[in-house]
């Protein structure tokens, strides 16, 4: 979407030569009004990023024109243009709220440049915008995720999550199974009771059938008491067995036999208890290649694999990486304390165009990072430490391109193309800005201008030395 400017201003022939240098120099969309009254109609009706507006006009100053602009919507940008700049002034517009002021006469490159400064703001403001409204749709699930493969798991999660067939989650690692579970018990008619948690491979295979199943006094060495197992602590709830491909051999079958009739027996006991429970179960192993090679059990597979969710890898959902770095950019900025709030859009490409093989608890960890070292209120690329040339993603053509019309998707991707190419030159030339210029035949200014509109800073792309 192009950017909208509204422009205010009592002089029409100004107003003419605004309108005439932004629609023959850029792609944004200019409304220009006289009288600031009228034109505060017109804000109210209509969507703008940017308020240019002058500073004397009769009927209201720019000043006051500014502050009921930012009363309606305090994120839109504003730029002060004025015959009378002084010191004064330029310091009472910006503690006002004014992004810029440009004083008349001005230079039309002064003009673009600052332009293309503040709409560049504007477009990662749109962009955070658009995902905070995405993330307050949250579905009922709690779970992260607009594609369509993630539709289809939401959906099943919905229709298995009320009955008491067993569900078995499969998927890499990190691709958040155990959310999954969550969801299925938080949606079922148990969620009043517990969903206790069994992580086979967390516990130490002599101890695992006393923590599953409980044991009484003198059953072992240490057994100085009856103890109570996981298994009667869920009673009536939820049995989540997590990294089920990991259990042993000779568990299998006590687990199996749990499944079947719902009875287990507690380690040294004689007496067979029973328990009322819904199982599932979560692993990233591939149980069938596991069944062939004798690891699990065919059988005890089939009681687990009644209801199968099939979390798919991050990097087959790219699409909501964008979405994902905003849930974790809110969760660790009010842990660490710190008003991140926006990302930047070099940053969520080079997220988008990462393969990702930790998953979306990769994706998590380096947000996290990013929020830890950011000083700002908007996470750069270099926060998230993916500065290394080996590292760097470089971004694609956008994957929605065909979601818009003509224009605008060619727009878009020329945009993409200046960030890709911008990169490849600062890698090529090690982050001499002089020597990338060169390469590019342009003027080093002009790069400079590019790698400004982008957000892309030389020193991503300077490699350490390694001294032998």
């Amino acid at each position: 979407m192009n950017g909208r400017i509204l422009i205010v201003d009592d002089e029409r022939d100004m107003l003419t030569l605004l309108d005439r240098i932004i629609s023959e120099d850029t792609h944004y969309k200019a409304v220009t009004e006289s009288n600031p009254v009228r034109a505060l109609e017109i804000f109210r009706a209509e969507e703008f990023d940017l308020v240019m507006t002058d500073l004397k006009m009769p009927g209201m100053s720019g000043i006051n024109l500014m502050e009921k602009v930012k009363a309606l919507r305090s994120d839109v940008s504003v730029i002060i243009l004025t015959a009378y700049a002084t010191i004064e002034t330029a310091v009472e517009a910006t503690q006002k709220g004014a992004d810029d002021y440009l004083t008349k006469p001005f230079r039309r490159e002064r003009l673009l440049v600052t332009l293309d400064r503040v709409m560049k703001c504007q477009r990662v403001f749109r962009e955070n915008r658009r995902l905070r409204k995405a993330l307050e749709k949250k579905n009922d699930l709690s779970i992260i995720g607009s594609t369509t493969a993630m539709a289809s798991v939401f959906d099943r999660i919905r229709k298995a999550a009320p009955t008491s067939g067993t569900v078995l989650i499969t998927g890499p690692t990190g691709t958040g199974k155990e959310l999954v579970a969550r969801a299925v018990h938080q949606n079922s008619n148990r969620r009043s009771k517990k969903m206790v948690t069994v992580n086979c491979t967390a516990i130490l295979e002599n101890m695992i059938e006393s923590e599953l199943f409980g044991h009484v006094k003198g059953a072992f060495t240490g057994a100085t008491t009856d103890k109570k197992g996981l298994v009667e602590a869920a009673d009536g709830g939820t049995l989540f067995l997590d990294e089920i491909g990991d259990l042993k051999p000779g568990l299998q079958t006590s687990i199996l036999r749990l499944l079947q009739e719902g009875e287990y027996r507690p380690v040294g006991s004689v007496i067979t208890k029973k328990a009322d429970l819904r199982f599932i179960a979560a692993t990233n192993k591939n149980l069938e290649q596991a069944i062939r090679d004798n690891t699990f059990r065919e059988d005890l597979f089939y009681r687990l694999n009644v209801i199968r969710l099939e979390i798919p890898p991050l990097r087959d959902r790219p699409e909501d990486i964008p979405l994902l770095s905003h849930h974790f950019l809110h969760k660790y900025g009010l842990l660490n304390r710190k008003e991140v709030k926006r990302i930047v859009p070099s940053a969520l490409q080079a997220l988008t165009a990462r393969p990702f093989p930790g998953n979306v608890r990769e994706l998590e960890n380096i947000i996290e990072r990013g929020v830890i070292f950011c000083t700002g209120d908007t996470l750069t690329l270099s926060d998230l430490g993916l500065s290394n040339p080996e590292g760097r993603a470089l971004p694609e053509l956008n994957r929605g391109s065909t979601m818009l019309n003509f224009k605008d998707a060619k727009e878009e991707n020329i945009r993409l193309f200046h960030e890709h190419y911008i990169m490849a030159l600062l890698t090529e030339s090690n982050g001499n800005i002089s020597k990338a210029a060169e390469i590019a035949g342009i003027q080093r200014q002009y790069l400079h201008r590019l790698m400004k509109e982008s957000a892309i800073a030389a020193n991503e792309f300077r490699e350490k030395k390694n001294t032998p």
